[in-house]
């Protein structure tokens, strides 16, 4: 009992970016495609194209084709009335169930979907993943309003913020324990404290998906039409949003001072964001990570500051040790003399 109390008192030293790349497996999406009766071979080759997800790069999410001719649960009934009087086959996109978010990020038709990019990779995810998986502690997604000014103002407000940030605020001291317990895979030098932002156009067709998702994060996020920024951190999880006037120096520290604290509750449910949909191969890009800033010693590296022995009054090779048995045999010799004078007296 006296265990258990000591681990649950001990506080996490790593910080909350790095725990949650490490620790905190994205929760799956789930594309439902409803249809009445068979699948036709066409829509069954189209089907099975968009939910084709290429292995090197994993999406967390799951498909589920739900025949609304076979009497299907009640679950299934109340989503599929969002939909009546569509074109069937027809897909829904949600959020996780462990988001508590039950309505859909969108719907649309097959054919609609054929034109769509995956609904799981964009441009903009790609970045996100790659900065993460070179160390960076979170990337501050930007979605513009569509003024040029207020949007250059926003950016250059966030970009002076997180630069001082960076340059007052430390990581926290890892605890050996937790390094001895494997909850951190790097060494306390390879942490970086370092955020970055990522502009992105609401018009841009490329990240319609992404930028949806984003906005349905949290209530009411879609009827904004101020600057919105959001950091992303960990395997692509959403922490909160900062809107309009909510931009301002204290809350950007605020948000930055959590992402870099201590991770003071390790069940993901219990801190605040929401899982994205990434395709991403998150533990190859931790991997890729742990060395990618720093630079492996060449071999005159390794050479240069190796101590050469030299011999203390002569230079060049040292001299064999002379041997010893000339000392031992002396001491010897001088004693048969003396024993031969002790015995005739």
């Amino acid at each position: 009992m006296v265990i258990a109390i000591a681990q649950t008192s001990h506080a996490c030293s790593v910080p909350v970016f790095r725990y949650a790349l490490e620790h905190w497996p994205s929760d799956p999406f789930e594309l439902i495609v409803f249809h009445q009766g068979p699948i036709t071979p066409a829509q069954e080759s189209e089907l099975s194209s968009l939910e084709t997800i290429d292995p090197s790069k994993p999406a967390n999410i799951t498909t589920t084709r739900v025949d609304l001719a076979s009497e299907p649960r009640e679950e299934w009934k109340t989503l599929a009335a969002m939909i009546a009087g569509k074109p069937l086959p027809h897909l829904m996109l949600r959020f996780p169930l462990s988001s508590g978010r039950p309505q859909p990020i969108l719907t649309l038709s097959l054919a609609e979907a054929k034109t769509r990019p995956a609904l799981w990779d964009s441009p903009a995810r790609e970045t996100i993943a790659d900065r993460i998986g070179q160390g960076e502690s979170a990337v501050w997604v930007m979605i513009e309003s569509g003024d040029k000014a207020h949007d250059d103002a926003t950016a250059a407000l966030i970009d002076a913020r997180l630069e001082y940030l960076m340059s007052v605020l430390s990581l926290p001291k890892l605890d050996e324990l937790d390094i001895a317990n494997g909850l951190v895979s790097i060494p306390e030098s390879d942490l970086r404290l370092d955020f970055t932002l990522l502009r992105l156009s609401r018009n841009d067709p490329a990240e319609q998906t992404f930028i949806t998702m984003l906005l349905k994060t949290e209530a009411g996020l879609e009827k904004v039409r101020d600057p919105i920024v959001i950091p992303v951190f960990g395997r692509g999880r959403a922490l909160y949003a900062l809107v309009g006037d909510g931009i301002r120096p204290e809350t950007i520290e605020q948000a930055a001072t959590f992402l870099i604290g201590k991770c003071s509750c390790q069940v993901k449910e219990k801190n605040p964001g929401n899982d994205l949909l990434f395709a991403t191969d998150w533990s190859a890009q931790i991997k890729a990570g742990a060395l990618t800033d720093r630079e492996l010693p060449t071999l005159a590296d390794l050479t240069q500051n190796i101590p050469v022995t030299t011999h203390p009054t002569a230079p060049g090779p040292i001299e064999s040790p002379r041997p010893l048995w000339p000392w031992l045999i002396l001491p010897l010799m001088l004693l048969i003399p003396a024993h031969r004078f002790f015995r005739k007296s």
